[in-house]
């Protein structure tokens, strides 16, 4: 007999088991589960990690925040990226919940305000982005300021093309600290 997933026995959690029940529980932040050679991933459990990451640190903006350990692990966001395609929609939907959070909460000409041509978000934080990664993520975040609707991943379809997947976690990576940046304000 078996209690709370613990192999007869043995005292210890079966992890495969563990991860299964926590991928399956729609009230649990897992979003993949691994076996060295193979991803599963359920990509609207991404969607959602990204936004509470947003949420949380727009309620403390003094929260230390690692992309990689409080977002979104890097074999995620790759593998959203580069095997199923969905540069854009990760875009879209940072700089989207950006404009979200930013909107109900703060006055609008600070939430419209586009960055200036002299924003560099490599001189505020110890980041690295080339330039065609950084011109991009600013011109998709002052994009977004000047519309009064979300984008689409149609919209920024020309300034994502060019770039590889690489790049554009880099861009996705920029437009969560671009936001962060403009919270504390």
């Amino acid at each position: 007999m078996k209690w709370f997933g613990r192999k007869p026995g043995s005292g210890e959690p079966d992890d495969k088991q563990q991860a299964v029940r926590e991928i399956l529980d729609p009230y649990h932040h897992r979003a993949s589960i691994s076996d060295g050679d193979s991803l599963i991933l359920q990509p609207g459990q991404v969607l959602d990690n990204i936004a509470l990451a947003m949420e949380r640190l727009d309620n403390d903006i003094d929260t230390p925040v690692s992309i990689e350990d409080d977002v979104v692990p890097l074999d995620e966001l790759m593998a959203m990226v580069q095997n199923l395609h969905m540069g854009p929609l990760l875009v879209v939907h940072v700089i989207n919940t950006a404009m979200r959070i930013m909107s109900a909460r703060y006055p609008m000409e600070l939430v419209r305000r586009p960055l200036p041509p002299e924003y560099d978000l490599r001189v505020l934080y110890p980041l690295t982005y080339s330039d065609q990664e950084h011109e991009t993520a600013k011109t998709i975040f002052n994009q977004r300021t000047a519309s009064a609707v979300d984008l689409a991943e149609e919209d920024i379809g020309p300034a994502m093309e060019p770039l590889n997947a690489g790049q554009q976690v880099q861009v996705f990576t920029a437009l969560f600290f671009m936001f962060g940046s403009k919270v504390e304000r």
